[in-house]
Protein backbone atom coordinates (compact mmCIF):
# COMPACT_ATOMS: atom_id res chain seq x y z
CA UNK A 1 0.00 0.00 0.00
CA UNK A 2 2.84 2.38 0.89
CA UNK A 3 4.51 1.83 -2.50
CA UNK A 4 1.25 2.59 -4.32
CA UNK A 5 1.01 5.98 -2.62
CA UNK A 6 4.68 6.71 -3.42
CA UNK A 7 4.20 5.87 -7.11
CA UNK A 8 1.09 8.04 -7.32
CA UNK A 9 2.94 10.87 -5.55
CA UNK A 10 5.78 10.57 -8.06
CA UNK A 11 3.32 10.78 -10.94
CA UNK A 12 1.67 13.82 -9.34
CA UNK A 13 5.03 15.56 -8.98
CA UNK A 14 6.05 14.62 -12.52
CA UNK A 15 2.77 15.92 -13.92
CA UNK A 16 3.17 19.21 -12.07
CA UNK A 17 6.72 19.47 -13.44
CA UNK A 18 5.39 19.01 -16.98
CA UNK A 19 2.76 21.71 -16.38
CA UNK A 20 5.54 24.11 -15.30
CA UNK A 21 7.49 23.26 -18.48
CA UNK A 22 4.38 23.91 -20.57
CA UNK A 23 3.88 27.31 -18.92
CA UNK A 24 7.56 28.04 -19.64
CA UNK A 25 6.98 26.99 -23.26
CA UNK A 26 4.14 29.49 -23.64
CA UNK A 27 6.36 32.16 -22.12
CA UNK A 28 9.24 31.35 -24.47
CA UNK A 29 6.88 31.58 -27.46
CA UNK A 30 5.64 34.97 -26.34
CA UNK A 31 9.19 36.13 -25.64
CA UNK A 32 10.22 35.16 -29.17
CA UNK A 33 7.16 36.75 -30.74
CA UNK A 34 7.90 40.20 -29.35
CA UNK A 35 11.51 40.34 -30.58
CA UNK A 36 13.14 40.98 -33.95
CA UNK A 37 16.05 39.79 -36.08
CA UNK A 38 18.72 37.50 -34.69
CA UNK A 39 17.38 37.89 -31.16
CA UNK A 40 14.05 36.48 -32.32
CA UNK A 41 15.76 33.44 -33.83
CA UNK A 42 17.69 32.75 -30.62
CA UNK A 43 14.54 33.02 -28.53
CA UNK A 44 12.63 30.66 -30.79
CA UNK A 45 15.55 28.22 -30.61
CA UNK A 46 14.91 28.10 -26.85
CA UNK A 47 11.20 27.54 -27.57
CA UNK A 48 11.98 24.72 -30.03
CA UNK A 49 14.49 23.11 -27.66
CA UNK A 50 12.04 23.10 -24.77
CA UNK A 51 9.39 21.73 -27.14
CA UNK A 52 11.65 18.83 -28.06
CA UNK A 53 12.17 18.05 -24.39
CA UNK A 54 8.42 18.23 -23.80
CA UNK A 55 7.92 15.47 -26.37
CA UNK A 56 10.25 13.25 -24.35
CA UNK A 57 8.71 14.23 -21.00
CA UNK A 58 5.17 13.56 -22.20
CA UNK A 59 6.09 10.18 -23.68
CA UNK A 60 7.61 9.31 -20.30
CA UNK A 61 4.44 10.62 -18.67
CA UNK A 62 2.42 7.97 -20.49
CA UNK A 63 4.70 5.24 -19.09
CA UNK A 64 4.54 6.74 -15.59
CA UNK A 65 0.74 7.01 -15.81
CA UNK A 66 0.49 3.33 -16.71
CA UNK A 67 2.69 2.44 -13.73
CA UNK A 68 1.01 4.80 -11.23
CA UNK A 69 -2.52 3.83 -12.29
CA UNK A 70 -4.15 7.15 -11.34
CA UNK A 71 -7.34 6.18 -13.15
CA UNK A 72 -8.41 5.47 -16.69
CA UNK A 73 -9.28 9.07 -17.49
CA UNK A 74 -5.87 10.35 -16.32
CA UNK A 75 -4.04 7.73 -18.38
CA UNK A 76 -6.06 8.47 -21.52
CA UNK A 77 -5.63 12.23 -21.11
CA UNK A 78 -1.89 11.75 -20.64
CA UNK A 79 -1.74 9.78 -23.89
CA UNK A 80 -3.82 12.48 -25.59
CA UNK A 81 -1.44 15.22 -24.46
CA UNK A 82 1.54 13.19 -25.75
CA UNK A 83 -0.18 12.89 -29.14
CA UNK A 84 -1.06 16.59 -29.13
CA UNK A 85 2.53 17.64 -28.38
CA UNK A 86 3.78 15.51 -31.27
CA UNK A 87 1.33 17.31 -33.57
CA UNK A 88 2.89 20.66 -32.67
CA UNK A 89 5.65 20.39 -35.27
CA UNK A 90 3.10 19.45 -37.94
CA UNK A 91 1.13 22.59 -37.16
CA UNK A 92 4.22 24.81 -36.96
CA UNK A 93 5.86 23.61 -40.19
CA UNK A 94 3.31 21.60 -42.17
CA UNK A 95 1.34 24.55 -43.51
CA UNK A 96 4.34 26.49 -44.80
CA UNK A 97 5.87 29.61 -43.35
CA UNK A 98 4.22 32.34 -45.39
CA UNK A 99 0.78 33.48 -46.42
CA UNK A 100 -2.56 32.28 -45.20
CA UNK A 101 -1.40 28.67 -44.80
CA UNK A 102 1.48 29.72 -42.57
CA UNK A 103 -0.85 31.88 -40.47
CA UNK A 104 -3.34 29.04 -40.08
CA UNK A 105 -0.56 26.63 -39.12
CA UNK A 106 0.86 28.96 -36.48
CA UNK A 107 -2.64 29.64 -35.11
CA UNK A 108 -3.27 25.90 -34.80
CA UNK A 109 0.17 25.50 -33.21
CA UNK A 110 -0.66 28.11 -30.58
CA UNK A 111 -4.16 26.76 -29.85
CA UNK A 112 -2.93 23.18 -29.67
CA UNK A 113 -0.15 24.22 -27.28
CA UNK A 114 -2.67 25.85 -24.96
CA UNK A 115 -4.81 22.72 -25.29
CA UNK A 116 -1.89 20.54 -24.17
CA UNK A 117 -1.45 22.81 -21.15
CA UNK A 118 -5.16 22.53 -20.29
CA UNK A 119 -5.15 18.73 -20.66
CA UNK A 120 -2.03 18.37 -18.49
CA UNK A 121 -3.53 20.64 -15.82
CA UNK A 122 -6.54 18.31 -15.77
CA UNK A 123 -4.22 15.28 -15.49
CA UNK A 124 -2.48 16.95 -12.53
CA UNK A 125 -5.84 17.47 -10.85
CA UNK A 126 -6.80 13.84 -11.45
CA UNK A 127 -3.41 12.66 -10.14
CA UNK A 128 -3.94 14.72 -6.97
CA UNK A 129 -7.37 13.15 -6.55
CA UNK A 130 -5.84 9.65 -6.92
CA UNK A 131 -3.23 10.44 -4.25
CA UNK A 132 -5.89 11.78 -1.88
CA UNK A 133 -8.08 8.70 -2.40
CA UNK A 134 -5.15 6.34 -1.76
CA UNK A 135 -4.21 8.24 1.41
CA UNK A 136 -7.82 8.08 2.63
CA UNK A 137 -7.87 4.30 2.11
CA UNK A 138 -4.55 3.99 3.90
CA UNK A 139 -5.75 6.01 6.89
CA UNK A 140 -8.96 3.96 7.16
CA UNK A 141 -6.99 0.72 7.30
CA UNK A 142 -4.45 1.93 9.86
CA UNK A 143 -6.89 2.82 12.63
CA UNK A 144 -6.48 0.74 15.77
CA UNK A 145 -9.80 -0.34 17.34
CA UNK A 146 -10.34 0.81 20.91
Amino acid sequence: MREAVAVKLFFLGWTRFVVVLLVLQVGLAGWGAVSEGGERIMRFIAHAGNGGMLILWLMLSVVFALIARPGRKAVLLTALSAFMIMMQSVFAHGFGTEGVGGGVGIALHALNGLGVLAVQATVARLAKRAVDEKRALKSEGSEVPA
